[in-house]
């Protein structure tokens, strides 16, 4: 049993070294993943040599830094295979962007946190930092709310228990008030947040349902307060709700 533990100790930690890598922090040192995962430099350097030897981490040999490897390919190619699904959605996204004149993004949730699967920028791009495959607090996101408030209680409690961020001015970090306000972004059909993840920015985002009817991802829109007035938003939300409708039936799902 305590092999098992430790095995299982050893394959999460190696999991929370390559979730550091993204496209802003491409390169990470021993002792820059050490401090960032809170274990000492000799267990993070045994485990980067198992990812090294498998391939899924490798040496800059310029830097003496790590950077993720080419056998992470390979898993991309499956990830490929699951977002080609949302593809046939692109469409939707331009005409979304077209009638809002905002940024607009597929995603879904992963553990606590929100990932954007595509985006169609709009002509007058707000820096939001929310490029593919970026990772936002799922607590702090139209989109993580919306498809978090169709999930099991289970799941909904697992997020809660592992700490409700402060991003924006915002933030709902009282799980009391983060429960009711899933409860009712639930009954409404789709979130809005206002500062939630950043100053000055609202977001909007609807379900996507599969052929079962489960919500599986979110469609939204983005964008800064200056554009996407108060006067505005019952538009928006209609709008956004269409597109969510739009996708689900591309999935195969019919109901209301």
């Amino acid at each position: 049993m305590e092999k098992n533990n430790y095995l299982i100790t050893s394959v999460k930690n190696g999991l929370r070294i390559l979730r550091l890598f993204s496209i802003d922090t491409p390169e990470l040192g021993v002792t820059e993943i050490s401090h960032q995962i809170g274990l000492n430099k000799s267990t993070v350097h045994r485990l980067i040599k198992t990812l090294e030897k498998s391939g899924f981490i490798e040496k800059n040999q310029k830097t003496r830094k790590y950077q993720l490897g080419l056998s992470l390919l390979n898993l991309s190619g499956i990830i490929s295979i699951h977002t080609e699904t949302y593809k046939d959605a692109l469409p939707i996204l331009e005409s979304l962007v077209n009638q809002l004149g905002e940024a607009a993004h597929i995603s879904v949730l992963e553990g606590t946190n929100t990932v954007y699967l595509h985006k169609v920028q709009c002509k007058h791009p707000v820096r939001l930092l929310s490029h593919i495959g970026k990772n936002n607090p799922c607590s702090c996101t139209s989109s993580g709310k919306v498809i978090l408030s169709f999930q099991s209680e289970e799941v909904i409690e697992s997020v809660i228990s592992q700490g409700l961020p402060h991003c924006g001015p915002n933030s709902i970090t009282d799980p009391t008030q983060f429960r009711n306000n899933l409860r009712e972004i639930r009954q409404k059909g789709y979130s809005i947040c206002i500062d939630e993840l950043h100053e000055g920015v609202i977001s909007i985002a609807a379900p996507i349902r599969d052929y079962s009817g489960e919500v599986v991802a979110a469609v939204s829109v983005v964008g800064p307060k200056q554009r996407i007035r108060s006067s505005n938003i019952p538009h928006f939300v209609e709008q956004v709700c269409k597109a969510g409708q739009e996708i689900s039936n591309l999935l195969g799902y019919y109901g209301q």
